[in-house]
């Protein structure tokens, strides 16, 4: 395991945990109705009664989430890329490689949807508590967009490392 992936997973499983620890501590705080969409501009506009399923929701996805990319990043052969099919046939070594660019394409992408998801937590609860407040537009764009050049970038760098590697 690759020093910096060791230390993004940890990052992946704190900001999980983080997302947590937001819900607990502002359930208690929470009004009887929350916000529980946003519209394009940020501010909220569909809300629900309190209850732990709205409250816990993108917490508890954020989790399964996180444990879903560790799984993956063990078992690399399981991830849902065409090139996977080809990587069963390869060498071993090359295998190897291919499944090292899969796994720093987890580990990135583990981030980009740890950051989401806890942004939008924090800025859920606090609309809860501010009805003013709603999540910045311009920031879960970008986010979004980092996240998505992020998967494009890896997901043609494994191809091509995988075809090269097919064609020797």
């Amino acid at each position: 395991m690759k020093k910096w992936h060791k230390y993004g997973l940890g990052l992946v499983v704190l900001l999980a945990l983080t997302s947590l620890a937001i819900a607990i501590i502002y359930w208690g705080k929470l009004p009887d109705v929350i916000p529980t969409h946003f519209g394009v501009s940020g501010k909220p506009d569909d809300w629900q009664d309190k209850s732990y399923f709205w409250a816990f929701l993108l917490p508890g996805l954020q989790a399964l989430m996180s444990a879903g990319f560790i799984f993956l990043y063990w078992k690399p052969q399981y991830s849902d890329m065409p090139t996977t099919l080809w990587l069963m046939t390869m060498e071993k070594h090359k295998q190897e490689h291919a499944f090292e660019l899969i796994r720093t394409m987890l580990v990135g992408t583990g981030l980009w949807v740890g950051v989401l998801l806890t942004y939008m937590v924090y800025a859920m609860n606090q609309s809860a508590l501010n009805e003013g407040l709603g999540m910045n537009p311009w920031l879960l764009l970008l986010v979004v967009a980092g996240m998505l050049i992020w998967l494009a970038w890896w997901t043609v760098k494994v191809y091509r490392a995988t075809k090269v590697a097919m064609e020797k």
